[in-house]
């Protein structure tokens, strides 16, 4: 799905790159620096880190209350969204958990493209299972803003749709409205995207 680029004026600019050198460190080295331009990536991962939502560095820990019992459909509603795709109910992603939980979600990303089997092999070899839809749901709920900043994947919760492709949930969105959509399982995710996890 494509979007517009936004241009960005030449005073937008440089007041964005006043902020982010203001939230480096005053005894960075310069060399480190010249690598983060040489190395694109990089430099965009400082980027990420410095321009973090709610003060909160992306990979930092996010407190939790699941209820598993809600229905997907309610929780839906609590999320407050935008636009949220229809197939994202009770029918399409039943649970087996039940009753309510304490968890901790975790942001993860790659810095690169990565398909779904190695998303998953590098969560567990980090210990770390994906979350499922419910606990999408509550993370969409409590920290709203965190998903305009980049799109956050739940591998744990799998639809198969009626031409077969399998799915999963994901939260989107931008400064003009918050998005919860599905993703497709199969093929390659780009390094715009987080997966939320928790610990084993």
């Amino acid at each position: 799905m494509g979007h517009g680029t936004a241009k960005m004026s030449t005073g937008q600019f440089r007041e964005f790159a006043g902020a982010v050198l203001r939230s480096l460190p005053d005894d960075l080295d310069e060399t480190v620096v010249r690598g983060w331009i040489d190395n694109q990536e990089s430099l965009r991962r400082v980027i990420r880190e410095a321009l973090a939502p709610n003060g909160k560095p992306a990979g930092s820990t996010y407190p939790l209350s699941v209820n598993y019992g809600m229905s997907v459909e309610d929780a839906v509603k609590l999320g407050r969204y935008n636009w949220a795709n229809g197939d994202i109910n009770d029918k399409n992603f039943p649970t087996k958990r039940t009753g309510k939980a304490e968890v901790v979600v975790e942001l993860i990303h790659f810095d690169r493209y990565i398909s779904t089997d190695n998303a998953l092999h590098e969560l567990d070899r980090m210990g770390m299972r994906p979350i499922e839809l419910h606990e999408l749901l509550a993370f969409g709920e409590k920290y709203s803003d965190v998903q305009r900043e980049f799109p956050i994947v739940a591998l744990g919760s799998v639809w198969q749709d009626r031409d077969g492709s399998r799915r999963v949930p994901c939260l989107g969105g931008n400064g003009s409205g918050r998005r919860l959509s599905l993703g497709w399982f199969e093929g390659d995710w780009g390094d715009v995207y987080w997966f939320a996890a928790v610990r084993k």
